[in-house]
């Protein structure tokens, strides 16, 4: 009897053990999520950790040429005397093929992240499970599908926008030394407005909403990553064209090849006096310039740097309200299925 109640309490303290195990190990709906996402958790701590380290360097080096050749606020054509002369202005064309391109290969990788991650991780979120079927085992558990779809949903886009986050502030703080003149990297430069502020993050968020509505619909994973390829492209060329008017503009009487290298030119033109505005390049319809009045001038619509944040926020705006409205369409679609 005696050694019967030694097992007995032997098993019994084996088992708090076991118990105590059970409850410290992660458990439950987010540690299965991020579980199924550890590889998007390592790829962002690897280009996180590139960026961190290399950046740095850099941004030194830079600073360092740019200061040493005095360089500083030279572009490669100014009319600042200290801009001038054979010396400072091949100075100038040196840094641009030794850091201009670095800076400009960075923000087109950037510029890539969105379609990455909504072709190889917003496509097959969704997709996956309902080409495998495993999307069947949501049935079986105690949480609804619409919470589950949430949860992955949550999780994903908040680890990608953070991830992205970090990149673009990188990103800004390495070009801002060389920034507009020495670089020719403007704050309106392809290769910089969407990769150096927080448009990257709304473009990620919503390349993410485009693959997974993508994958909800089409429920394979390859078709739905050229499906949400073909979307992406569209709308980042969509973008683009329109960024320009997203914010009102100033009209100047300026020839475009005249402008500050921190003033962007979307458009010129003629003037004429009563304020009609003529066609660039044949304004009088086969005619030459003088042929139209004495006082017709050239003009050009522009945007300063004043108008960078708004136009950023505008876009973002644009964004996120598409990714949102992405996003409720696949929950309920996607609950329906599901359920």
């Amino acid at each position: 009897m005696g050694g019967d109640g030694m097992i007995g309490q032997h098993v019994a303290v084996e088992a708090i053990g076991l118990d105590e195990r059970t409850r410290l190990r992660p458990r439950g709906l987010g540690w299965l999520v991020w579980r199924q996402h550890r590889a998007l958790v390592w790829f962002w701590l690897a280009a996180v950790l590139v960026a961190v380290v290399g950046f740095p360097f850099l941004r030194g080096a830079m600073v360092s040429y740019i200061d040493s050749h005095h360089i500083a606020g030279c572009a490669e054509i100014s009319n600042d005397p200290n801009c001038q002369g054979e010396a400072v202005q091949g100075a100038v064309d040196r840094f641009r093929m030794t850091y201009g391109d670095s800076l400009k290969g960075i923000g087109w990788l950037l510029r890539l992240l969105p379609t990455v991650l909504g072709v190889l991780v917003g496509a097959p979120l969704l997709a996956r499970e309902l080409e495998g079927g495993t999307w069947r085992l949501v049935a079986t558990q105690s949480y609804s599908a619409r919470r589950w779809l949430a949860a992955k949903l949550l999780r994903v886009g908040l680890l990608c926008a953070l991830g992205s986050a970090v990149l673009a502030l990188l990103f800004r703080w390495v070009w801002q030394p060389s920034a507009n003149e020495v670089s020719g990297i403007s704050w309106f430069s392809t290769s910089f407005v969407a990769s150096g502020g927080p448009l990257l993050v709304a473009g990620v968020l919503l390349a993410l909403a485009v693959g997974v509505a993508a994958g909800a619909l089409v429920r394979r994973v390859v078709p739905a990553m050229g499906a949400t390829l073909a979307v992406l492209v569209a709308l980042q060329v969509a973008l683009s064209s329109v960024r320009p008017y997203l914010w009102p503009w100033h009209t100047e009487i300026v020839p475009m090849s005249e402008l500050p290298n921190s003033v962007w030119g979307i458009a010129q033109g003629y003037l004429r006096p009563d304020g009609t505005r003529l066609p660039y390049g044949d304004p009088c319809g086969g005619n030459d310039v003088a042929g139209c009045g004495a006082d017709v001038r050239e003009f050009t619509d522009v945007h300063h740097a004043a108008d960078y944040w708004p136009l950023q926020l505008v876009e973002c705006g644009i964004c996120l309200v598409l990714a949102a409205a992405l996003v409720l369409f696949t929950l309920r679609w996607s609950a329906r299925r599901f359920g």
